[in-house]
């Protein structure tokens, strides 16, 4: 339940004073003045930082290399049509990448074109497309095909495989002999809820100048479970590795590592697994989620668990032998929480098959690391003061032969944007060089920093036994972003209005990079309050599991207690606190303003929960037992799963409350917020309902991201 509200876009102005009254009401519902809101510099600034509203959160991009001397990147950029794809290229020249040499590959920046790059598979997607060698394979969400061209080509991309729009594809990769490529693939031909997920070889057309390719059919590799991820292929020979996993579980509670041999027909096409052996799983009631397999040069399979609890670094060596990466078990999370595919927060070293390149989240900040598994010795690279890396990849420097590292970096003061760091033996040489586009709307001066707070859970008004919570001395987590502007003050002797943030999963994480949508509100007075409620990912097994089974209950006591623990330090004004929430974080936020409604005086869901049976009778087939291990099994806790419903007690819920949602939301389905406004509606509460056609799970049309921004305020 994690949404698409961080996509890139460009957009118009907008009436932003009708646009809150509409909805809201007049400003003073908050407590707060006018002028407080909307002096004139503030109105005048509001279009230009809603345009850059999405640049925050999820990777806006990702990376391949091509081969020779070439970084393929792809960059998000929805069009007015909802589509998103920028796909270019940079040319590595004298060891750093050359904007000279950059040239776009193809694009979709124009309504009613061809092309959108995208996954659709679990409806999250990720790992749009795969590269080798100058071969590009791509997912065009348009038609659901699978498409194939040459960089180094003039001819247009043609579809390939089934082509049949029922199939889905995801995470592919291309074989070295570029006979062939594997993939995810997500079979619709029966139905959502029921769809098959298996692991597929894709021949490949051996004349890449053929007007157009025949399409072929999928040899089917692997299908003994309800989900299937990572493929992978080793450098040495046919053998090939995967992670799966199975309901009720989510593949951040229990995952199995597999590896096999390939099998080929007589046209060197990938047909079958032999040897299919289980490399490591959970034994017994344990259980253990397992992410990110990689071979390095020597064959070594390579990957991240949480056996100890936080995913840390493991690999299996040429005798079947697990090993630990490490000296010892760190208290830090290497990976997260994989919504989408194609996570890469590590990677052995090409050419060095005893070092990999890791990263860890600790104290706010992203921790880069050259990781020699023999000695078990670490030596950090410096970055700057980065937040968040992802989406390592290697290449090499066709000047100096020397490796280079390809990854997403981002913090406070910049979005997330493409690197290079180049991985050369002397520690003082390392350069990390600039590769995409980071731009944003505001100065340093303007821009809100935030800070890591930990808050004790247990607050008035919650002195009952808190379930879930870890015991009375249990605490939590969020960044806090005071208000910014360099060129405003607030009234003297009045504290400032507090948004909470309740983020979506809810087994995700809110991390501190710059984000247009916060920095939004901390321009014009606000604090902001991001909340890494029990349950979120970046903190450990233990903790993420706190929220089983108390889904609506830890979250939002979290949350509330975020709130007045600032409230009580003197940092934001106790009668102004707000709280707004996406997908499983509008759940929160709904649940907080019915259950506990003297903590808040107003609150935004955006694709949110209403009804948690609904839910569970509904939505798709990657969640459609998540909610087991949240409140409980479905219909054997159906009285639990209806008491802790909002709309099932809306006689509770008194305060100003709007929603937006897509009407195409196959996640949490529209009807989850009509039901719910219609019945504020009519007892009189002050409520706002946007629900936009042609919008899914979050929005991506640029307008549509700004109609949301504008009666958010």
């Amino acid at each position: 339940m994690v949404s698409d509200l961080t996509s890139k876009f460009s957009s118009n102005s907008f009436d932003t004073a009708a646009k809150v009254t509409s909805v809201f009401g007049p400003p003073e519902l908050l407590g707060t003045s006018p002028d407080h809101l909307q002096s004139p510099p503030a109105v005048a600034m509001m279009p230009g930082i809603a345009m850059d509203k999405a640049d925050g959160g999820t990777p806006s991009f990702y990376v391949g290399y091509t081969g020779d001397d070439k970084i393929l990147w792809f960059k998000i950029q929805p069009d007015s049509n909802g589509n998103e794809q920028y796909v270019s290229e940079i040319r590595i020249d004298k060891g750093s990448p050359s904007r000279g040499g950059r040239r776009t590959l193809f694009s979709q920046l124009t309504p009613n074109t061809q092309w959108n790059v995208r996954s659709r598979v679990h409806r999250y997607g990720g790992s749009p497309y795969a590269v080798y060698d100058g071969l590009i394979l791509f997912c065009n969400a348009s038609d659901c095909g699978l498409y194939l061209f040459d960089a180094n080509s003039a001819l247009a991309p043609r579809r390939i495989a089934q082509q049949d729009d029922r199939l889905w594809y995801a995470n592919m990769v291309i074989h070295p002999s570029k006979k062939f490529a594997v993939a995810v693939r997500e079979d619709h031909r029966n139905g959502d809820i029921g769809a098959l997920a298996v692991l597929v070889a894709i021949p490949l057309p051996s004349d890449l100048d053929a007007d157009e390719f025949k399409p072929t059919d999928d040899a089917v590799l692997f299908s003994q479970s309800d989900f299937v991820s990572s493929p992978v292929f080793s450098p040495l020979n046919d053998e090939i590795a995967f992670y799966t996993w199975n309901h009720p579980n989510m593949n951040w509670d229990a995952t199995t590592l597999h590896r096999a041999t390939l099998s080929f027909d007589a046209n060197g096409v990938a047909n079958g697994l032999d040897n299919l052996a289980i490399v490591a799983e959970g034994e017994g009631d344990v259980q253990e989620s397992i992410y990110q397999p990689r071979f390095d040069d020597a064959g070594r399979l390579h990957f991240l668990v949480d056996r100890s609890g936080f995913w840390n670094p493991y690999y299996v060596d040429s005798d079947g032998k697990t090993n630990q990466s490490l000296a010892k078990s760190m208290k830090a999370d290497f990976a997260v929480a994989e919504w989408e595919f194609g996570f890469s927060t590590f990677q052995p070293v090409p050419g060095k098959p005893d070092e990999v390149v890791v990263r860890y989240i600790a104290g706010g900040r992203a921790h880069l690391y050259q990781l020699n598994i023999v000695p078990h010795e670490m030596t950090e690279l410096p970055t700057p003061e980065w937040s968040v890396m992802d989406a390592f990849h290697f290449g090499v420097d066709p000047k100096s032969g020397s490796q280079i590292l390809m990854m997403l970096g981002g913090r406070p003061k910049s979005t997330v944007s493409l690197f290079t760091y180049f991985m050369n033996d002397a520690p003082d040489a390392k350069q990390l060089v600039f590769g995409g586009a980071s731009v944003t709307m505001l100065s340093d001066e303007d821009i809100s920093i935030p800070s890591e707070i930990e808050f004790p859970t247990r607050l008035p008004p919650f002195d009952n036994d808190q379930v879930g919570q870890g015991g009375s001395d249990a605490t939590a987590f969020a960044y806090f972003y005071p208000p910014t502007n360099k060129n405003f003050a607030g009234p003297a002797g009045e504290l400032p209005p507090l948004l909470v943030l309740s983020h979506g999963g809810p087994t995700f994480q809110a991390d501190p990079i710059y984000n247009s949508q916060i920095q939004f509100w901390t321009t014009r007075g606000f604090a902001v309050a991001d909340v890494n409620y029990g349950g979120s990912t970046g903190k450990g097994r233990a903790y993420r599991e706190r929220l089983y089974p108390w889904f609506g209950i830890v979250d939002v006591q979290d949350c509330c207690a975020a709130a007045l623990h600032l409230a009580e330090t003197g940092k934001v004004d106790r009668q102004r606190l707000t709280i707004m929430g996406e997908s499983a974080g509008g759940f929160c936020t709904l649940a907080a303003l019915t259950f506990l409604p003297e903590v808040f005086a107003a609150g935004a869901s955006v694709c949110g929960m209403s009804d948690l049976e609904l839910f569970a009778q509904e939505t798709h087939k990657f969640e459609a037992h998540y909610i087991d291990r949240l409140v409980g099994p479905y219909p054997e806790a159906r009285d639990r799963i209806a008491a802790w419903s909002p709309i099932n007690s809306v006689d509770r819920l008194e305060c100003p409350t709007v929603f937006f949602h897509g009407a195409d939301d196959k996640i949490v389905p529209p009807n989850q917020a009509t039901v719910l406004a219609e019945a504020l509606k009519d007892k009189g509460v002050m409520v706002g309902h946007v629900e936009i056609p042609g919008e899914g799970h979050g929005f991506r049309k640029a307008e549509n991201i700004s109609i949301e921004i504008f009666n958010e305020k």
